[in-house]
């Protein structure tokens, strides 16, 4: 009977030291995403308000130099162009987002791999296949 308690308090131990481990690793990475984000937001805010001030400067520009009737085509075609690139810029930030989900599913499903495996449901031979 003490034999059991005991490999119930190893057990125990085990699976609580797996849960810390995999906590820490899962806290330390959103972590940094969260530093990677706020640096990634202030380089984007700078980088709109730059874009904004030389895209103004160009129209003004444009404004001087250009003739009635091309005005209309230069202006027209720059909405469109920027229009495109803002669509592109939604679908990376989707794709972005995306990929922090999956980081974080795989995280849960590696922990639930830690507590199959001591549970004794999976072996090392499982554990090795996956590396």
């Amino acid at each position: 009977m003490s034999g059991q308690i005991n490999s119930l308090k190893e057990l125990l131990h085990t699976i609580s030291e797996l849960l810390f481990v995999r906590f820490n690793l899962a806290r330390i990475e959103f972590v940094a995403q969260k530093e990677r984000m706020v640096r990634l937001g202030i380089l984007a805010l700078m980088s709109v308000m730059l874009f904004f001030m030389s895209y103004v400067s160009l129209l003004f520009g444009l404004n001087v130099i250009l003739s009635a009737q091309i005005k209309v085509w230069v202006f027209f075609s720059l909405s469109a162009v920027l229009f495109l690139v803002m669509l592109g810029i939604f679908w990376s930030i989707g794709q972005n987002l995306a990929g922090q989900r999956r980081f974080f599913a795989q995280t849960l499903h590696e922990l639930q791999e830690d507590v199959a495996y001591v549970q004794g449901k999976k072996t090392m031979a499982d554990w090795s296949l996956k590396e």
